[in-house]
């Protein structure tokens, strides 16, 4: 398949692809990505031409299938979300008499990070950006911030681990 042929393709089902993504999973943004990564993966599979007869078919499958996958991880995601919230309310009543400063635990512990890798866990887990707008932001790459964040998670797991309360907290930022 040419480039102009991948292009006409493209122009012809990107709109219909996304549609059909949306009523799956109710998000512009998500359709439209998974849709732009089928057509990246199809473009980048070495064995393109062979499907050329049942093309249509092949792309409509393969949006089905992303965004069942995407439907099962956001599934999983919220069930641990839930789970570890709850088991944080109940470790904080059970131990608030006893301990109530684990958030300034947490804090502290936060506050010990070196400065960029601080800013950088910040940006990502309090203010809920992604590693691309954290790279954008700061004018990093989304490398160095997933390499930041593996220092900030390294820290926090040393300054955590005599405080098992904090641990469930921890390992649900380490989720998100």
């Amino acid at each position: 398949m040419t480039r102009s042929e991948f292009n006409i393709l493209f122009e012809r089902l990107y709109s219909p692809l996304c549609n059909y993504a949306f009523t799956i999973v109710k998000d512009h943004a998500e359709a439209e990505d998974i849709v732009q990564t089928i057509f990246v993966d199809f473009w980048n599979k070495p064995n393109k031409d062979d499907i050329e007869a049942k093309l249509d078919n092949y792309l409509i499958r393969a949006v089905k299938f992303k965004c069942i996958d995407l439907q099962r991880k956001v599934a999983v995601k919220r069930k641990y979300e839930a789970e570890a919230i709850h088991t944080a309310v109940l470790v904080e009543e059970d131990k608030e008499e006893e301990n109530p400063n684990l958030k300034d635990i947490l804090h502290l512990a936060i506050a010990q990070l070196p400065e960029k890798t601080r800013e950088v866990f910040v940006m990502s887990k309090l203010d809920g950006l992604s590693y691309k707008e954290i790279a954008e932001h700061m004018g990093i790459s989304p490398k160095t911030v997933e390499n930041q964040m593996g220092r900030a998670f390294k820290h926090l797991r040393e300054k955590l681990k005599s405080h098992k309360d904090l641990l469930v907290l921890f390992i649900f930022l380490m989720l998100e």
